[in-house]
């Protein structure tokens, strides 16, 4: 009995083998695996971009506090995969703040689709994409200064999202995996449950800050408009996104936001008024270069595809800053740059053709622009312009905070010059070309 007992003591105790290499390599795998998951997972489950709304968890995630910090590109992408509504809203942060997220009287329904600091190269993309849901049949394209200058092409987490041509599945593993993602998951997280906020972004339109932003704005577009750079590509590159909704029928509006006389005074200043007449001709020659067919379902009266002028020294872009105190504020910016939904509703009207009044006076408030008659419409903004410097208490004072900048300009921002390459180009022609192809083929079944 002893004997055997030692035999088991002696088999018992004898010294595991050691991990071969291939051993260590499963053991690497699996770890590393598992951490992806609990990574992914995680980001997954906070959905800091707010895609989804199934995962709504109290103190957890129930504010998305977050969700703008990618200028809502992740959203935005998958919004336009999934969007039954029929009338999509496009451009930058104007566009976002200015208009609704959505109308519910709109016929067919109207969704908000746009993105802070976008460009050209993600505003084509973004209309290549929606020009694949069958859902759409009416686009509306606010453009400014800024898309068609020479800043980045793409913000991050663009390539992230369905906009770069990817399936949401791959939008969603690689967002999750995204240690971007992974960060503002961790502060959504943290926000719930201690109750922050990112403070700068909900307080920027502020009541009280109201009439500083509306001071200070011009020095600070004074000195990025002084380092402009035009990139003439882009232009094209957004009119060869607008052919792929055109290809589908979709009727298309592309408008140039209303921003306020003040900021608009820093572009005559720093001499880039030339290139605002410029942009204008550009987008108006690129629109009488396409003969689209008639729009499946039109939204607004007119033709397939229409550029109007919402900017220009318009009365309502003259009205007076907020009072000091904020109250009164102005009501129908919230700073020079940004202006409110009322004012975006207001250009929706103009769109479809109703009566507006004083000061939102058709005349002068969405002028649609063509090759014909852009000399003379930017000959009455230079008039318009010449009348409020000579008239208006607010346009004194302008003049001299100008006037001191002139005397000592600031320096020219530095920063990266960013021009569209052939690839660029090219890919956006590969996802336009397809669609046009496909809507060739619609039109001959149908013929």
């Amino acid at each position: 009995m002893l004997g055997i007992l030692r035999s088991l003591s002696i088999t018992t105790s004898k010294p595991k083998p050691p991990l071969t290499m291939k051993g260590y390599a499963v053991r690497l795998v699996l770890t590393l695996l598992a951490w992806l998951i609990l990574f992914g997972g995680f980001t997954f489950i906070v959905d800091p971009y707010h895609v989804s709304d199934w995962s709504e968890i109290p103190g957890v995630n129930e504010r998305r506090t977050r969700a703008h910090a990618d200028g809502y590109r992740v959203a935005v992408g998958h919004g336009l995969v999934e969007t039954q509504a029929g009338t999509l809203l496009f451009g930058s942060s104007r566009s976002h703040d200015g208009f609704p997220r959505d109308i519910p009287d709109w016929p067919g329904g109207f969704e908000n689709m746009a993105m802070g600091g976008t460009n050209a190269f993600e505003i084509a993309n973004a209309a290549a994409l929606a020009a694949e849901n069958e859902h759409v049949d009416c686009a509306i394209i606010g453009l400014d200064l800024r898309e068609f200058g020479d800043y980045p092409r793409a913000d991050s987490t663009y390539w992230l999202t369905p906009l770069a041509g990817g399936s949401q599945l791959q939008s969603q593993i690689q967002t999750s995996l995204s240690l971007d993602a992974f960060a503002r998951a961790l502060q959504t997280v943290i926000d719930n449950v201690s109750g922050g906020s990112d403070v700068d972004w909900e307080t920027a339109y502020a009541p009280e800050n109201s009439r500083e932003r509306f001071d200070t704005e011009l020095a600070k577009r004074y000195r990025s408009y002084r380092g402009y750079v035009y990139d003439s590509e882009r232009p094209e590159f957004v009119f060869r996104g607008i052919d792929a909704l055109l290809a589908r029928g979709i009727q298309v509006r592309v408008f140039i936001h209303p921003i306020h006389s003040r900021i608009e005074e820093a572009r005559w200043r720093t001499g880039i008024d030339d290139i605002e007449l410029q942009i204008r001709r550009d987008l108006v020659t690129l629109a009488a270069a396409r003969s689209p067919a008639p729009s499946h379902s039109p939204c607004f009266p007119g033709e397939a595809l229409e550029v109007w002028d919402f900017a220009g020294f318009s009365e309502v872009s003259q009205s007076a800053p907020p009072a000091q105190s904020g109250d009164p504020l102005n009501p129908w910016y919230y700073e020079p740059s940004h202006y409110r939904p009322v004012l975006g509703l207001s250009i929706l009207d103009r769109l479809l053709g109703e009566e507006t009044q004083a000061p939102l006076m058709p005349q002068q408030f969405g002028v649609r622009i063509t090759t014909e008659n852009i000399e003379e419409h930017w000959a009455n903004v230079a008039a318009r312009r010449a009348e409020w410097l000579a008239n208006d208490a607010w346009a004194n004072w302008a003049t001299e905070q100008y006037d001191a900048l002139d005397a000592d300009p600031p320096g020219i921002e530095e920063r990266p010059h960013v021009f569209l390459n052939r690839d660029d180009f090219n890919s956006l022609e590969r996802r336009v070309s397809r669609i046009e192809a496909q809507g060739n083929e619609n039109r001959g079944d149908h013929e």
